[in-house]
């Protein structure tokens, strides 16, 4: 009887706290719009890009991190951040900046699956909609195939 009234304790306390896990886990997610313009394992060609549409729109080029050709794009080996030197530290906060990213981040807002050589070019990530639509106009005009995408991206502490 004290074995299973136990296990019925037990079992709740484990419930609550898996749930309370998942909703703050959940609380972390924001449903952000995010453009992009292009797509390549070819950094060289990302980059000419992004040039030009900075230069055209007046959208700032700047990223925070360098090109591997094995590993894409990455925070420098010699960062002063030690759990992410040498490996894909992804953008996720609202901004409109031009930048090249790791794409499999930004198809399912999932770290692990940034691991590909594949990368893209975000020029803005916003909370509102019409933000978005307004730097998606700008970018079409030099990049016509650009577009907007809806994505859930982690917003809490990755350290």
């Amino acid at each position: 009887m004290k074995k299973n009234i136990f296990l019925i304790l037990f079992s709740g306390i484990a419930f609550i706290f898996l749930t309370s896990y998942r909703q703050s886990e959940d609380d972390s997610m924001a449903n952000l719009y995010v453009v992009f313009a292009g797509v390549s394992s070819n950094f060289n060609q990302l980059d000419s890009v992004a040039k030009k549409i900075s230069t055209k729109t007046g959208i700032k080029y700047q990223t925070d991190l360098v090109y591997d050709k094995k590993r894409g794009m990455i925070l420098p080996d010699t960062s002063s951040d030690e759990i992410y030197a040498g490996t894909y530290y992804p953008r996720r906060f609202a901004e409109e900046r031009i930048s090249i990213e790791m794409a499999g981040y930004y198809k399912t807002g999932d770290l692990r699956d940034a691991d590909s050589t594949l990368m893209t070019l975000v020029t803005g990530i916003f909370v509102g909609k019409k933000e978005a639509a307004a730097n998606l106009l700008q970018v079409k005009k030099n990049v016509p195939d650009a577009y907007m995408k809806k994505v859930k991206l982690y917003q809490g502490c990755m350290h």
